[in-house]
């Protein structure tokens, strides 16, 4: 293979590399010969670290040295030493673009001042959930790195024992406040987007600042900030000429204070509104449709006082339209969706959560009127409660799914829908008690491109069915399904290209059909096995040496391995938690 390896030069490998559907993919290929390795390892861009990471290499600097070329590292989810962690990032020779600290304890101030002098390109930066962010930290983080593009400072925990406090602490010892915002928006001037959500001290003096001072500001989230009011929005629109997008919740708008009205105080970039929990109106919604903005996305999430007319006459205004998503909007019908849809040809994605008046007609309306529709979502809606008599027509564009919650969806329904999205590749239908496994198998018979399909909380769902091999099928998740062993089967039978099975609650399922899962499944990288009582812990050893490609186990509840075994497995490459 090396010799012939040589008849192409690295830059065609890349490409071939690069088409590959996921990167667990380069793992084996890395291990046919020492070029293949090499040219993996400079297409590895992202890194997450974990716990075991640090627990199998002992330290990270020698990842470094094998993937030069990271661009992104994503430390969400490691739990350990963040302050080494970060030493070693920072005295590396990476010249990354992107890292994810968020859930952290806090970021001591001298590895933000080290992170800052050796990171110089270091654009995205998340501090999203720390348990301690405060203006202290704001600032210093500010000082050191004036050159961050984005950056998500929101929900900091900031849990304090006042009680136990030598002296009366300040707003800004506990929080970030207008103080380091002020501090932040000086010297952050190339700042495009932030999330500042959950900070609770802000106010709109923070809003002005951010406006004043950032003039490139693309993207500002501001949700569960208690002290903001529309007159601080009403500034961020007025002046912040490059603004594409805004989201907001909680707060009231009065249709005539709205910085839609007039026209010169709006920025004419804005392309994507995110509305969350706010009390609006019909007024306000057509003075957005006077503005002529450049509107691609738009959200009601939880919004009241508006009605069918203003929603009509904002999505004739803007027939370009490629996301809506209405969530809790309990006017909706089916009569009124056939009407909206009209006015939806270039719509991409529509979300329609909590619309509990909406039927199987709306969907099939969709999937008619909607030509690019490619993700629809109708979670908790009313479909399957009655048949519908339109006729319905193929849309081999739509891709995903999600129908979780609907009680009445029926196999006669998933048939249709199967008959209707014959390109799908992603399915939800989770709790949906009214579906067996004779509409999985007709979704799975007339789907062939399926690629991840979620039947948790489904008891009527015991098998796939049988039939031809899914080649495709990579996540199955079926939590507390009704799945059996006689079910297990043909996932192993059919699923053999498998990467992620869920299992989590499966109460029938025993020992000797998940091995043979396992066995047939080759590319099986996540099992979850947790409440499966009829399963024997003994299989973990058998997973861990007997199929390679496993890289995280969680077993049955009664398993309990030791420090020393976990130690083991994962010098196998496998995470058993």
């Amino acid at each position: 293979m090396e010799e012939r390896s040589k008849d192409l030069p690295d830059e065609c490998w890349e490409l071939i590399f690069n088409r590959l559907d996921h990167h667990s993919d380069l793992e084996a290929l890395s291990l046919v010969c020492k070029r293949f390795l090499s040219i993996s390892n400079r297409l590895r861009t992202s890194f997450a670290i974990v716990n075991p990471t640090i627990l199998t290499h002992g330290t990270i600097s020698k990842l470094f040295q094998r993937f030069q070329h990271l661009k992104f590292i994503d430390l969400s989810e490691f739990h350990g030493d963040i302050d080494l962690i970060i030493h070693e990032i920072a005295q590396s020779n990476l010249d990354l673009e992107t890292l994810n600290v968020s859930n952290q304890n806090c970021l001591p101030l001298e590895v933000l001042k080290l992170l800052g002098s050796n990171m110089k390109n270091l654009k995205v930066l998340n501090c999203a959930d720390l348990m301690v962010f405060r203006d202290i930290e704001l600032v210093v983080l500010a000082n050191s790195m004036p050159w961050l593009e984005e950056l998500d400072i929101s929900h900091p925990r900031n849990y304090f024992d006042l009680s136990s406090a030598l002296h009366p602490m300040t707003s800004s010892e506990m929080s970030v406040t207008d103080s380091g915002i002020q501090v932040l928006s000086c010297k952050l001037t190339n700042l495009r987007k932030i999330n500042i959500s959950g900070n609770h001290f802000i106010t709109d003096r923070s809003l002005v600042a951010l406006s004043s001072n950032c003039v490139f500001l693309r993207e500002i989230v501001v949700k569960d900030c208690s002290f903001i009011t529309q007159k601080g929005m009403h500034f961020v629109m007025s002046h912040s000429p490059n603004l594409s997008s805004i989201s907001v919740n909680g707060i009231q708008i009065p249709p005539r204070s709205s910085p839609f009205e007039d026209p010169l105080s709006y920025p004419r970039t804005l392309c994507t509104l995110d509305f969350y929990d706010l009390v609006i109106s019909d007024e306000f919604l057509h003075s957005i449709a006077k503005a002529c903005i450049p509107l691609k996305r738009l959200t009601l999430f939880q919004c009241s006082n508006f009605t069918v007319s203003g929603v009509s006459l904002l999505l004739y205004a803007y027939q370009s339209l490629e996301y809506l998503a209405f969530v809790k909007a309990e006017f909706l019908t089916d009569q009124a969706m056939t009407d909206l849809s009209q006015y939806l040809r270039n719509l991409i994605t529509i979300k329609l959560k909590f619309c509990s008046k909406l039927t199987n007609s709306t969907f099939f309306t969709l999937a008619k009127n909607c030509p690019l529709l490619k993700d629809i979502e109708m979670e908790k809606a009313n479909l399957g409660k009655e048949d519908c008599t339109l006729d319905f027509v193929k849309n081999p564009r739509i891709k995903s799914l999600n129908l979780a919650w609907n009680s009445h969806l029926s196999d006669e329904c998933l048939k249709k829908f199967a008959f209707i999205c014959p390109k799908l590749e992603t399915l939800d239908v989770c709790s949906c008690s009214g579906i067996t496994e004779g509409g999985i198998a007709e979704i799975l018979k007339n789907c062939c491109e399926i690629k991840h399909l979620r039947i948790d909380d489904c008891g009527g769902i015991k098998s796939i069915g049988m039939g031809s091999k899914l080649f495709k099928l990579e996540i199955f998740q079926a939590a507390c399904s009704g799945i059996n062993d006689k079910g297990l089967a043909m996932i192993g039978e059919r699923c053999c290209g498998l990467l992620n099975l869920d299992l989590e609650g499966c109460l029938e399922v025993t020992t000797g059909m998940v091995k043979e899962v396992v066995k047939n499944c080759k590319r099986l990288r996540e099992i979850n096995l947790k409440w499966c009582q009829n399963v024997n812990v003994s299989l973990v050893d058998w997973m861990v040496f007997s199929r390679p490609s496993l890289r995280k186990i969680i077993p049955p509840c009664n398993c309990f391995p030791t420090e020393n075994q976990k130690k083991l497995y994962l010098r196998h490459g496998c995470l058993v938690c």
